[in-house]
């Protein structure tokens, strides 16, 4: 795949996102951020950012979803910058690291920001203060990659340490942490349907389910440390790029197979790749600071002339290198195209006009995935009037023998013209044999297929069991399934009658339509077919997979119509995938809004204020975690407030000392209290910790809440 456009920026490229509107925002090592337009490549906007240079290869620089924010970790000072994209201008510096900031990354509503550092530590920042709202459980090793879930309801951090951990930051309530990888983690990517992929510096993909903390599955690894990952619109594919190899990798996230190890191949090491659904346009940056966009359709033009010139070898080797010409309405044009010259060689062989059927199909030889039809095709039709003689002269058991060896063969006018035949004969046959005296007569009636294997047990059932046939249709008629595959289950040759297939079209058509009804959230409905296709054998993993929903999702509108939060927080957990149903993310909008709120008043210290503004969630067990994290952070900015203090010379030593105590009853002894005695020493304020009782962030709600925590708990 050839690029439809390069740029080049002189350094490497540290991130690309699309912003929206048809524009990327591209910010390289030396912090220079660029926007361009997506349609004419003409850059619009920029400006350099005096700091030192960032890493390419980390994961230090991000851009928010709609380009309302940029972050970068600066090297050396254990900090974090957040500027506005459309202003140019420093918003945030923040700090709380004790190492250098080597992975940052925005939620998907820009309200938040995650930054991970050489400490181990992770934070959640709101965009609304600056402030750390959250800190998540430390690593024993630098943290190199954050992320958050596409609802905003999951962080996920990958460590140095080999270990990913997934956290549920909407609560606080749940944690995993596994050791999955045999190399540093590399990067962490969510994608929807509770799915999310790390990457490993040895080259190790790795799919989970991450809202049960389990693996999904072991992707094909790379050649070396994973650098970036995107995916397309419906994330039915994941394109890879690593570290010292100059091909971007092609999966299948459908059936997590390695479709191509050089979907693309470029001149330069790439970096970063970003996947614009609006455009069909991948773009990578490399670190000799080029810029290449692909459109992965743009060979669909070449594709359509191949098919009109009939260059049908040039045209599906076009479409081995690039499986997205899969998804057009062009190559449905060519496999058109090719079902018609597979049924006109057919025809010809009929006809006898052998050479002129093998020229029509002899380019398709040369097609790997039509070789071995076109050569079945040949072979079977080298018996074609042997066959056409036996049906014209009503050998049938010749003729069946034929087509069985020779399957082709079947889809001659002749093998229908024996199937009809055979249909309007057994059928006459199944209506003579409830009449009086008429047995020999049937016999007669199906002399012409005596001896045809495929109808024997036909034949042999309606003179020894001539109640079945009734049997099997009075079945079909009444819907009573069960007892109709249990016939066919005990009479397998049954599954080549009339009956059965009209069962099997009622089926299909009736699991169609629950698939429909559940997505306009008729439940009962889909309960009541569920149980109609409960009957139906081939039918049995989808309709319980169909039913389960359908139940869970009826019960959680009764738990919703209660209003009890807690009960609703609890159903959801036991049944992740309703995080993504409407009701509850509109509730968990409200969460989100209100917790915004009294993160504001978190960065003024004021713990009356957020308990009043979270008071009817505090009943929520699953919240009370969160909760308290946004207490705590009022608690810390109030203990800022008092170091503040003592660095203008105010003797705060008593109050501090009563603070940390507190603090240390209410919380535990964490990193960040441990941060503030540390600087506290440097401004020759000692405390005494000694006998001193330590809580735990889960008990906070038990003990009483002062408007200042130096004050009595």
């Amino acid at each position: 795949m050839q690029p439809k456009k390069i740029l080049n920026v002189k350094r490497a490229v540290s991130k690309i996102r699309y912003i929206g509107d048809g524009h990327i925002c591209v910010v390289d090592e030396t912090n220079t951020v660029r926007i361009y337009d997506i349609n004419n490549y003409k850059l619009l906007d920029g400006f350099k950012i005096k700091l030192p240079k960032n890493n390419p290869k980390e994961n230090s620089v991000d851009i928010s979803n709609n380009g309302k924010y940029l972050a970068i970790g600066i090297r050396g000072k254990h900090k974090t910058t957040v500027w506005s994209l459309k202003e140019k201008k420093l918003i945030y510096t923040l700090g709380w690291h004790k190492g250098d900031v080597l992975s940052v990354s925005f939620d998907s509503e820009e309200k938040y920001l995650m930054t991970g550092g050489e400490d181990g530590r992770t934070y959640i920042w709101s965009m609304a203060t600056g402030k750390m709202v959250t800190s998540l459980p430390p690593h024993a090793d630098y943290v190199t990659s954050v992320a958050f879930s596409k609802n905003c309801l999951w962080g996920a951090m990958g460590s140095y340490d080999k270990f990913v951990t997934i956290t549920n930051i909407s609560s606080m309530d749940i944690s995993y942490r596994k050791k999955v990888h045999k190399g540093a983690v590399s990067i962490v990517r969510f994608m929807n349907n509770q799915r999310l992929i790390s990457g490993d510096k040895t080259g190790e993909l790795v799919v989970w389910n991450y809202a049960k903390g389990k693996i999904l599955k072991r992707l094909p690894s790379m050649v070396d440390m994973i650098l970036d990952v995107a995916f397309n619109s419906d994330e039915s594919f994941m394109f890879a790029i690593s570290d010292t190899n100059k091909k971007v990798y092609l999966y299948s996230m459908e059936n997590y197979e390695l479709i191509s190890d050089e979907f693309i191949k470029i001149l330069e090491l790439p970096n970063v790749i970003e996947y614009v659904p609006e455009y069909d346009c991948l773009i990578i940056g490399t670190l000799d600071g080029s810029i290449y966009f692909y459109n992965l359709y743009e060979d669909e033009k070449k594709l359509a002339e191949l098919i009109e010139n009939n260059e049908f070898e040039k045209a599906y080797e076009l479409v081995s290198q690039n499986p997205f010409l899969k998804m057009t309405k062009t190559y449905d044009a060519l496999e058109e195209k090719w079902n018609k010259l597979l049924l006109l060689a057919q025809k010809k062989f009929e006809k006898g006009e052998v050479e002129l059927a093998k020229q029509i199909l002899a380019q398709f030889l040369k097609i790997p995935s039509k070789r071995s039809l076109v050569q079945s095709l040949f072979n079977d039709f080298s018996e074609f009037e042997k066959f056409k003689k036996a049906v014209l002269n009503l050998k049938y058991p010749l003729a069946y023998s034929l087509a069985t060896k020779y399957p082709y063969l079947k889809n001659t006018v002749y093998y229908k013209k024996m199937e009809d035949d055979w249909k309007k004969v057994f059928n006459k046959a199944k209506e003579m044999i409830f009449q009086k005296d008429k047995e020999d007569e049937v016999r007669e009636v199906l002399k012409p297929f005596r001896g045809v294997t495929e109808k024997t047990p036909f034949i042999q059932t309606l003179f020894n069991e001539k109640q079945l046939y009734y049997l099997l249709s009075q079945k079909l008629q009444k819907k009573e399934f069960s007892d109709f595959f249990s016939l066919v289950n005990r009479f397998p040759f049954l599954s080549d009658s009339d009956e059965y297939e009209k069962a099997i079209k009622y089926g299909e058509n009736l699991i169609n339509r629950a698939r429909e009804l559940l997505k306009q959230g008729e439940y009962k409905k889909v309960i009541n077919i569920a149980e109609i296709l409960e009957q139906f054998p081939m039918f049995k993993e989808e309709v319980e997979d169909l039913k389960e929903k359908a139940n869970i999702l009826l019960e959680f509108h009764r738990v919703l119509a209660t209003h009890d939060l807690n009960l609703i927080e609890k159903f959801v957990k036991e049944h992740p995938f309703l995080e993504d149903v409407e009701d509850y993310q509109e509730l968990e909008r409200e969460w989100r809004d209100k917790l915004q709120k009294s993160e504001i008043f978190a960065a003024k210290g004021d713990v009356k204020e957020i308990l009043n503004e979270l008071k009817n969630y505090m009943k929520i067990e699953d919240k009370r975690i969160k909760i308290g994290q946004v207490v705590k952070s009022a608690y810390l900015q109030q203990i800022i407030s008092l170091l503040a203090k003592a660095l203008k010379g105010q003797n705060v030593a008593e109050y501090f000392e009563k603070a940390v105590r507190n603090y240390i009853k209410l919380f535990g002894f964490d990193m960040e209290i441990s941060d503030l005695i540390e600087k506290a020493k440097k401004l020759n304020i000692e405390i005494d910790l000694s006998d001193i009782e330590e809580g735990d962030l889960s008990k906070w709600h038990l003990y009483k809440h002062p408007e200042r925590i130096w004050e009595d708990l």
